[in-house]
Formats: structure tokens, sequence, C-alpha cells
């Protein structure tokens, strides 16, 4: 039912990992971790014990649930109770060769005792940065192995479901000698395997009025019918990597393989494991749906979903746009339409497997910008080719005509990762359309030409914050039938502060809270103003120019009326020739 707690309940007694994490969401099994290390220690390996809880009211409720009601229940451990009532309390759980003890980990009195062989920490999400003016629940727990640690057959234990980015925590998942793992599924139709992302991954079928879990490479749906044991009984897990507080999981190929190899107790001494709703037999897809329908507009609720449905670590953002406060933007007209105020047209597009996200923003003096237009192209990049590509782009975005007659000017796509040789070719083909990538920290500028490979190489965040603060200006029009689809996936690209540890040193970070392709095409839509080509150079400093309007339409209905001049010259210049040369005979 959970292959996914195979790993880390063979991690128990290993003492060369001193101490074992797992984080998962609630009603998934995590608890079993805890409980099989517990039963381990009474009937393996005997010694002290401390138990540690968030506080002592909730704390004698779960110490009855998930320690003296285990060991009374269990044929085995139960041998091991000395037949006094008193002996199993909330105080102590004295048994005839060992002793468990309580602690809350408000309490420093309850966490300052002797030394213990192993330490069990029930939900550390509840548990502070501090108690009190002195260290955490984590240190404290920590200097009661140390003496046990010192002997090699000491290991602390950390259940809980994830909490907020920086928390107690989510600090443990970073700390030196700490490996990361998140579970990964294998499709069973073209053998990909990949992390399961609701925003990813659940599509809402619209023929059947269900949603459906798809893989995320081919498409072919994952069935839970079965509790979803065929789907998790291929899943291994993979390194999850911290870089510059972004979390990245790594690849596992088809064969297995992982793309970075770990041993487990082989070079690091703390393993963290961490899987979710989508891959619990306790929840299925629907279940999840519903519970985000009900959720998504309400901001407590919301975050209860983030936490303990899809196992993600809330982020405390400083981000000022939100799904109500766009929503605010919304103007009498609609997708499609281009209001008067509008001097230029670009397009963004963003590049995913299973197509395009596409975002046509308008243009004009005084820092005025609107939303055109915001639509998917479907495409399986797995197997698009350039010519599939170029044609799907010049009948939706490029010769498109738009009310009013106006066409795009300029369109930047993102081409990182997907199909790239063959974008390249389609794009090459296009005049109108600039490769771009996302540039790395070091580079200075915010955009930087890449002559070896032919892209501009770009630093986004400069232009999420400036789309997050246009987004608090009058002059940012919405049309009034703008999807919350693209509403809520501009605003999943949140900021947020992260402290540099070393140095304390706060930095500004953008964190993806789900499917955010809708934003990325608008970063790339804003980004045209700057790109420096020779046709559309200085186009920000021209908005503000009266004279200027760039509408390829209008030009080229101007151009079809030269050429007719043209052809009447020509026609009118060949009559006369022949007139004259009749004449002439």
């Amino acid at each position: 039912m959970t292959p996914y707690l195979v790993d880390p309940i063979s991690c128990i007694g290993n003492y060369k990992i001193k101490w074992l994490g797992a984080i998962g969401p609630t009603q998934s099994g995590k608890s079993v971790v805890l409980q099989a290390a517990v039963a381990d220690m009474v009937d393996q390996d005997p010694g002290p014990g401390l138990y540690v809880l968030p506080d002592e009211t909730t704390g004698k409720k779960h110490l009855d649930e998930k320690v003296i009601s285990m060991i009374k229940a269990s044929p085995e451990l139960s041998l091991y109770c000395t037949g006094n009532k008193r002996d199993m309390s909330y105080e102590s759980v004295k048994l005839q060769h060992m002793t468990i003890y309580p602690a809350w980990a408000t309490s420093i009195v309850t966490m300052n005792s002797f030394p213990m062989k192993r330490v069990f920490l029930d939900e550390v999400r509840l548990m502070g940065l501090t108690i009190g003016n002195e260290s955490n629940a984590i240190k404290l727990a920590s200097d009661r192995l140390t003496t046990y640690f010192g002997y090699g057959i000491g290991q602390g234990y950390m259940v809980s479901s994830p909490s907020t980015e920086g928390d107690l925590l989510h600090q443990q998942l970073t700390v030196p000698g700490t490996l990361y793992l998140s579970w990964q599924v294998q499709c069973q139709e073209c053998f990909e395997y990949q992390e399961l992302d609701f925003f990813v991954n659940i599509i809402f079928n619209e023929k059947t009025k269900k949603p459906e879990c798809r893989c995320a490479h081919c498409g072919a749906v994952f069935s839970d019918t079965d509790r979803k044991k065929e789907m998790n009984r291929h899943g291994k897990y993979a390194v999850v990597k911290f870089e510059n507080g972004i979390r990245t999981p790594t690849q596992i190929r088809k064969d297995g393989t992982l793309e970075v190899p770990y041993e487990l107790g082989v070079g690091h001494n703390r393993v963290f494991f961490h899987w979710s709703s989508m891959e619990s037999p306790f929840r299925s897809f629907e279940d999840i749906w519903k519970e985000f329908i009900q959720t998504k507009d309400k901001v407590h609720d919301y975050k209860n979903f983030w936490q303990a449905w899809l196992s993600r670590f809330w982020v405390e953002d400083k981000s000022k746009a939100s799904v109500k406060s766009l929503s605010e933007h919304k103007k009498s007209y609609r997708l499609g339409h281009v209001p008067d105020k509008v001097k230029i047209l670009t397009a963004g597009i963003d590049t995913q497997d299973k197509g395009f996200y596409v975002v046509v923003r308008g243009f004009g003096e005084n820092q005025f910008t609107c939303v055109v237009d915001a639509f998917h192209i479907p495409c399986h990049m797995a197997i698009a080719e350039d010519t599939e590509i170029e044609r799907l782009f010049n009948e939706t975005i490029f010769n498109r005509i738009f009310e009013s007659g106006w066409k795009v000017s300029i369109a930047a796509i993102d081409t990182g990762g997907h199909r790239t040789k063959q974008l390249y070719r389609a794009c090459t083909k296009m005049s109108r359309l600039i490769l771009c990538k996302g540039a790395t920290e070091a580079q200075v500028t915010p955009i930087n030409y890449s002559k070896e490979v032919g892209i501009y190489l770009v630093r986004t965040p400069e232009y999420l914050e400036e789309l997050d603060h246009r987004s608090q200006s009058n002059d940012y029009w919405l049309p009034e039938n703008i999807s919350k689809d693209y509403l809520v996936q501009w605003t999943n690209r949140r900021k947020t502060e992260n402290q540099n540890k070393k140095t304390g040193e706060t930095l500004i970070i953008w964190k993806k809270m789900g499917q955010d392709d809708y934003r990325y095409a608008d970063v790339h839509s804003l980004l045209c103003l700057d790109i420096p080509t020779d046709k559309w150079a200085n186009l920000r400093q021209r908005l503000n120019d009266p004279d200027f309007i760039s509408n390829p339409y209008l030009e080229e209905k101007a151009m079809e009326q030269i050429e007719k001049l043209e052809t009447v010259k020509t026609v009118v210049e060949q009559e006369v020739d022949y007139s004259i040369s009749g004449f002439n005979w």
C-alpha cells in the first residue's frame, strides 16, 4: 500500500544515520515510521527513549494513540509491560527493561533529562525556533543523544507535515550532511519518472467531468482505482537539491538509474524522505481536487491544503498581487480586443512539455499596459518538429488579426529544456520571434546576448518584479472575461525573503507556488520592450513618442496599396507605351 515507507523504515537502526526524517501529508502513513522506530527499540534494541510532542495538551492524546495503545495492542510488545497501570502514563512509559519519557517542545524542564539512546519528535512543524530564550526542541533533543552518538548507537527521528519555509523543520533540510530525498513514480506508458505535482499532473477532464492525474511527459492517465498500487510499485526516491533557496528534484532515468546516485548511510548522517498526497493510497485524486476547489480562494484553508495535502512548505511572501487584486483591474473589453490606448502588441511564449502558453500584451504611453489575450497552444513537444511549431506560431500568433485590425509586432519565447533544436530551427524562420533563456545570478545586466547559441540570456526576477509593481497601477488593464486559470497561474510565482545563514544577508527570491506558465509567458511579453533588435530598438522609450505606433497589419495593408498602385502604374505605362508605339507605326 505504501512503498514509499520501505526506505525510511529500512534506515531504523542504521546508526550511520544519526537523524532520520519523514515529511509527508496527513493520512499518508508517516506516523508508522515513528511507531516502527519505537517498536524496534522496545523489541530489538532497548534503551532510554525520549518522545517529544509539540505541547502537553495535544501531546497526551498523541502519546496514548501512537505509543501506549500500540504497545498494548501488539502481542510481542505487550510482553514487556509491567502489569502496573501507573507505568503506562503521561509521565513515563515504563517497561520491564526500559523507559520512554514524554517531553513537550514548549517545556525546557521536560527536555533537560539524562542521556537518551533514541529520541522521537512528532509533528515538528508545530515546534518553535526557540523555547523561551533558549534553543529549540531539536537542539535540546540532540544534546540528549550526545553520549550514545559517541558510542555510535544513538539515533533521532523527526516526523511531520511540512510547515512554512524558514521555520524549524524547513531549516533541517539544509543542515550540512543532510540527504534530502523525494518520491517519484514511473509512467507505465512512456516509462519516464516524475515527482507528481498537483498543478502540473492533475487535469480536469471536461468530457467525464472528473479530475485525472496524467503523466507530464506523454499524457497517460495514472489510475487510483487500485489505491495507487500500480503507480507506486515502481516508485523510487531521488535527491532534491537546494540552490539559492530553490528546491529542485533531480531526475531518475527510464532504466531506474539516478542522475545523482546516493547510498543510504554513506557520505551523510542525516536523511529526510518526502512524499505527498498525490502518492498516498488513502486519498484519491478526486478527493485532492475537491479539497483544492473548496479552499483555493480562502487563504488559511488553502495554506492547510498546501501543507497537509500537497505536503509543501508554505511561503510567507512579499508579493503585492493576488487573484482578488488582479480581478479589480478588469475593464469593459474582452479577450482579443485591442483598447484604443495601445501602440504596439507583443507576445510572450512559455514552452512546456504539453505545448505553449501565450500572453499577448498591449503597451501605450505613460506605463499603460493591458492583456489582449492569453491562451494555450497544444503541442506534444516530445515529438514536435520545427515545421509543426512554425505552422502553429504563424496561425495563432503572427498571422492572427485581432479585433480593431491589429497584429503582434514582436514575440519572445523561453526555449529552455524543451526540444531546443526543433525550436531553434522553427524560430530562425520567423523574423519577429526572439529566443530567450533564463540567466544566472552572476549576469550583471538584465539582458545579455549570447553569440555562441544565438539567444538572449534574461534575468527574469527583474521582470517579475516589474510586473508585480505594474499590477498595482490603474494603467494595468485586464479583459473582463480573463480566465481564472490565468489569474491563479499569474499569482503562483511569489516573492519571498531568504536569509543567507553565513553572511546574514537577506535576499529576495521568487518562489513557485504552483503552475505559473502564464506568468512566465507574461514576463517574455514584457521583456520584448528591451530586446535590442535592429528594427525594435528602444521600444520602451519610443512608447511615449506621440507619433509612434507599430502595427504589422496596417503596414501590410499599406504595402498592399503601394503594390496595387505600382501595378496600376505599370499597366498605365504599358498602355501608354503601346499607344505611342502604335502611333509611330
